[in-house]
């Protein structure tokens, strides 16, 4: 087994089966009698915990990868990391609590925020309990990312659809979901504990924020788009349009994750300088072997979307598979990375006005496109601005760092698929 399982693979692995669980989840729902506008409340629920952690969190994990180790490299600064993401995290909590009506009436268009105090807890418990994979990722305990993935995402499953199977009560689904992330981060103590991992270090903790606010900036404005995204429908929409938008705007699950982790598990490698040209080819080679399989992956998907969303979902989530049709084109963008080179190199500014430009696009063409196109034209905005910021950076790492873009990607055969997605894509629309 040990054969087929690294830091890249594993990480890809655990990334995959997390995004699996909420596919599952979101399934199961609606095969019950849950309403459209219930599961818009779930939906609403788990969007807000993203909108106020996910730039801050993102950031600090990238940052973490680089410099997780202390100097002896027996252990890790894991410890130190949970001081400053829980304390990011007390401070999300209050800022919910504090600008909830800003939240009702503004963004949810005047719907009250769900379940608010079971929020304000998920966003204090969750965001850490983050770290238990890349302390896994760190200690290279490859095996051990595998089982904690099948384990912690069949409880979360268990504990999230149960509620609505037994009592098709989505209230008590909130419940489950903040419940297992409750037992995530007592894993992250008990194993920081056992392992004897409770090492505070300040000066990593200045370490880490001075690398990681750029990256926490970055990803705030870049990963702002696809929640600026939502508070678009939000405040345009009601739940259940918002459930629908939700339900397609989710891209090929494998695309998203598998160059994700990629590109975060060759973070530690890049930091390396000296092994720089061996790295932009193990990066290559990498990425080759994704597009040999996501892109025909995505060609099928694209024919089979319309006829299966209701079949998957139920009808009343047909217009879904426009929105993901249109997401999955992002696969084109999701493939370069030259986002990977700059944050192992620890060379952060550019990716944070890469994002800025990328949020501003993705705003403006958002508000415009969905005059025209109503929910599918938010969908269009943000392939336009993520092929942007990607086409950005590549330039950036050009210009800085003397490596061009057939350095780390498969550049023709890179072309020739993106082309032919494009093109399915036109068909797949036309025809159905």
């Amino acid at each position: 087994m040990k054969k087929y399982i690294n830091s890249i693979s594993a990480f890809q692995f655990f990334q995959l089966i997390r995004y699996s669980t909420l596919i599952l989840v979101g399934i199961v729902f609606t095969k019950t009698a849950l309403t459209q506008k219930a599961i818009g409340e779930y939906e609403t629920f788990v969007f807000l915990a993203g909108a106020v952690s996910f730039f801050w969190l993102n950031g600090l994990l990238k940052a973490l990868l680089p410099i997780g180790m202390s100097r002896d490299n027996s252990k890790t600064n894991v410890f130190s990391a949970l001081v400053v993401i829980q304390s990011f995290s007390l401070l999300a909590a209050l800022l919910l609590l504090v600008f909830q009506t800003f939240f009702s009436s503004t963004l949810l268009n005047g719907k009250p925020v769900p379940e608010l105090v079971l929020l304000v807890v998920f966003v204090v418990v969750s965001p850490a309990s983050n770290l238990v994979e890349y302390y896994y990722l760190l200690k290279k305990r490859n095996k051990a990312i595998v089982i904690y993935a099948l384990v912690s995402f069949s409880v979360q499953f268990v504990f999230v659809v149960l509620p609505v199977l037994i009592k098709n009560d989505i209230q008590l689904a909130m419940r489950g979901l903040v419940l297992s992330s409750g037992l995530r981060y007592l894993w992250l103590l008990i194993t920081l504990i056992g392992n004897r991992e409770i090492i505070f270090s300040l000066s990593f903790i200045r370490e880490h924020i001075k690398l990681g606010l750029p990256l926490v900036v970055a990803t705030l404005l870049s990963g702002s788009a696809q929640f600026v995204d939502g508070f678009i429908v939000t405040s345009k929409f009601d739940e259940a349009t918002f459930a629908i938008f939700r339900y397609g705007a989710r891209e090929l699950p494998l695309a998203m994750l598998l160059a994700n982790a990629l590109s975060n598990a060759m973070l530690p490698a890049f930091a390396k300088k000296e092994l720089l040209t061996e790295n932009l080819g193990q990066l290559k080679q990498s990425v080759q072997k994704l597009m040999h399989f996501l892109f025909p992956l995505t060609a099928i998907l694209l024919v089979v979307s319309k006829p299966l969303f209701p079949v998957v979902f139920n009808a009343g989530f047909q217009e879904s598979a426009t929105i993901f049709n249109i997401y999955l084109l992002l696969i084109i963008s999701r493939l370069m990375l030259p986002q990977t080179i700059l944050n192992g190199l620890k060379i952060s500014k550019p990716i944070m006005a890469a994002s800025f430009f990328e949020l501003i696009i993705n705003v403006v063409l958002s508000l415009i496109f969905v005059q025209i196109w109503g929910i599918a034209g938010i969908a269009f905005a943000t392939f336009v601005a993520y092929l942007f910021e990607k086409i950005y950076l590549a330039a950036v790492v050009k210009q800085r760092l003397n490596i061009g873009i057939t350095d780390y990607l498969p550049t023709r055969i890179f072309l020739i698929y993106s082309a032919g997605i494009v093109v399915i894509f036109i068909f797949a629309e036309l025809i159905f």
